[in-house]
C-alpha cells in the first residue's frame, strides 16, 4: 500500500435548525440555476418551502421529483434534464437513494453539488460516493465521484421530523464505523479518498469519535426524537450519524459489516429494511468473523437491542437458510463487497460460521432479556 495519506471531506458541512432556508445564500456562490431533486415522499411540502425561501432572491430551481430508485436510467434521464435547463448546481434533497441519484448526475455533468438529507438514516450525505441499483432494487455497484459534495446542508428540524426508524437505522450504520475503520487498518487496505490512501490520523480520530458519541449519547437522542425535543445530544448525534460517520468510513474504509449489506439484498424481501439496519446486523457478523470476546460484544448488543436494531434474522424477516447463507456468501465474495478489508482471508464456510454465530448471539441475548422491545424492523 502507498505511504502517501489521504482525507476527504465537504466543502462546507452546515447543520441546525431550519437550515434550508439559508439555501439561497449557501448555493449562491455555485450558481444561480439549481436543479433540485426531492424525495417523493416529500416533494410537494419541501417544493412550496424552497420556493418560498428562494421567492425574491436571484437564484431559482427546477424542481423534480425522484423516481424511487437509483438507477442508471434515473441518472441519464436527469443528467438530459440539467442540460436542457443549464442548471449550474445539482441539488439533492431527500434520502440515500435520492442524495445518490444527484451526486452521480453531478458527476456526469461536472457541476456543484449540494445535499441535503431529510433523515439522519445513513452517512450518505458527505461520501464522494454513490451507489447503483438494478431498477428491482438489487445492488449493482458503488461508483466514486472526483471529490465530497460542495455543501452538506442538514436541517434539524426537517430530520427531527422523519420517522424514528430512519434514525435508528442511522445508529446502525455509525455504530459500525470505528470498527470497519480497525479492520481496515490491521489490513493495510486504501481509503475511498481517490484512488486510495493510507488513512490520515484525522480520519482515524474521527471513526473514534462517533463511535464515543454514538455510545455515549445515542439512546439519550433518540430518546428527545421521541418527546419531539431537538436538544443538544440529539443535534450531537444527528452530526454523529452523518459527518462523523460519513468522514470516518470514506476516509478510513468498511469492512465486514458493509459486506453483509451487499451480500443480504440477494436474498428475497431484503429490499424492505433500511441501509443501517443491515449494516447493524452485519456488525455482530463482522466481530464473529473476528472472533471478539464478550467485553467487546456485550455493550455493543445491549446499545443495539435498546435502540430498537436487528439482533438476529428473525428481527431481520429472513431465514438463515442453507440457500440464503449460499447466496450472501457468494455475492460478498464477488469483489469489492469490503470484505477484502478483513485482516485475514475470507472463505465461504467461514463467512456461514460467522453468519450463525452472529444469529445465535443475537437471539440468546433477546432470550436473556424477554422484556425487551422488538426491532424496529421486524415485520
Amino acid at each position: 500500500m502507498t505511504q502517501t495519506r489521504g482525507f476527504g471531506a465537504p466543502f462546507r458541512y452546515v447543520q441546525g435548525p431550519d437550515a434550508l432556508k439559508a439555501l439561497p445564500r449557501l448555493a449562491r456562490p455555485h450558481g444561480r440555476k439549481l436543479l433540485t431533486i426531492i424525495d417523493p415522499f416529500l416533494h410537494d411540502r419541501l417544493k412550496r418551502a424552497l420556493e418560498t425561501y428562494l421567492a425574491r432572491t436571484e437564484v431559482t430551481s427546477v424542481f423534480h421529483k425522484f423516481g424511487g430508485e437509483c438507477t442508471l436510467a434515473e441518472i441519464a434521464s436527469l443528467t438530459k434534464l440539467a442540460r436542457q435547463t443549464l442548471s449550474e448546481v445539482i441539488c439533492g434533497l431527500g434520502g440515500g437513494k435520492t442524495l445518490d441519484t444527484a451526486k452521480l448526475v453531478a458527476k456526469a455533468l461536472k457541476k456543484p453539488l449540494i445535499i441535503a438529507p431529510s433523515s439522519a438514516a445513513t452517512d450518505a450525505p458527505v461520501s464522494a460516493m454513490g451507489v447503483i441499483y438494478h431498477p428491482d432494487g438489487r445492488h449493482l455497484r458503488c461508483e466514486l465521484l472526483d471529490h465530497a459534495p460542495e455543501l452538506v446542508l442538514v436541517d434539524s428540524t426537517l430530520i427531527s421530523q422523519a420517522p424514528i426508524r430512519l434514525f435508528v437505522s442511522g445508529l446502525g450504520d455509525a455504530l459500525s464505523t470505528q470498527f470497519e475503520a480497525q479492520a481496515n487498518a490491521l489490513s493495510n487496505t486504501p481509503n475511498y479518498v481517490g484512488p486510495g490512501y493510507r488513512p490520515t490520523l484525522a480520519g482515524l480520530a474521527v471513526a473514534e469519535a462517533c463511535q464515543r458519541v454514538i455510545m455515549k449519547k445515542g439512546l439519550k437522542a433518540l430518546k428527545a426524537l421521541k418527546a419531539q425535543k431537538l436538544t443538544q445530544d440529539l443535534e450531537d448525534v444527528i452530526e454523529a450519524n452523518i459527518l462523523l460517520s460519513g468522514l470516518g468510513f470514506e476516509n478510513t474504509g468498511c469492512a465486514g459489516a458493509h459486506a453483509l449489506h451487499t451480500g443480504i439484498h440477494e436474498i428475497e424481501g431484503s429490499n424492505r429494511l433500511y441501509h443501517g439496519e443491515v449494516v447493524a446486523f452485519g456488525l455482530l457478523f463482522q466481530l464473529a468473523l473476528e472472533k471478539a470476546g464478550p467485553k467487546k460484544l456485550s455493550p455493543i448488543l445491549a446499545f443495539m437491542a435498546k435502540a430498537g436494531l436487528p439482533l438476529c434474522f428473525s428481527d431481520l424477516g429472513l431465514r438463515p437458510s442453507p440457500k440464503n447463507l449460499a447466496l450472501i456468501s457468494a455475492r460478498i465474495l464477488d469483489g469489492n463487497s469490503g470484505i477484502e478489508a478483513e485482516p485475514f482471508p475470507v472463505t465461504k464456510p467461514l463467512i456461514a460460521s460467522a453468519l450463525n454465530q452472529a444469529n445465535r448471539l443475537g437471539q440468546a441475548y433477546r432470550n436473556d432479556h424477554p422484556h425487551l422491545p422488538p426491532a424496529l424492523c421486524r415485520p
